[in-house]
């Protein structure tokens, strides 16, 4: 049997990708994304809270759909297992460091999933240290930074 989240993806493969905000309706399948990826996974409220941020201007998050399907989010930058290696990743990030451009700063910190950190430095991505385990992540992960000009 399928899960929601392949299903979700094999409907949505053929259609076109969009890049746009993240809004409460996506949540739900940010969650199936969320739950995959990892072993603690943030849940809906701490999405809610960020939404809020985000109203706020605190904070940006996009998602990248296929037709009514969600294949992937950023902000905090996330692509269904499923869905890797199809250019999710790439089409996110490129609308992070546009974005980041625009609205005036110099540089992008990341933290990233000690996995992701060939990806971030075929994007350009340098990694300038590690943040070491707190609360539940109990790995140390790459800080990489991204210069913007």
């Amino acid at each position: 049997m399928n899960s929601i989240l392949e299903r979700m993806l094999e409907r949505a493969v053929a259609r076109p990708m969009t890049i746009e905000p993240l809004r409460v309706r996506h949540i739900g399948q940010i969650m199936a994304i969320e739950r995959d990826a990892y072993p603690h996974p943030w849940t809906a409220q701490v999405f809610h809270d960020e939404l809020r941020e985000a109203r706020a201007g605190r904070r940006h998050y996009l998602v990248a759909r296929r037709g009514r399907g969600v294949v992937g989010y950023g902000g905090l930058m996330f692509v269904a297992d499923e869905a890797q290696r199809l250019g999710i990743g790439r089409l996110l990030f490129g609308h992070m460091k546009n974005t980041a451009r625009m609205l005036g700063h110099r540089s992008v910190l990341i933290v990233s999933h000690p996995p992701a950190e060939p990806f971030y430095a075929k994007m350009g991505a340098v990694t300038v240290d590690r943040e070491p385990p707190s609360g539940r992540v109990m790995w140390s992960r790459p800080r990489m930074r991204l210069e913007l000009f």
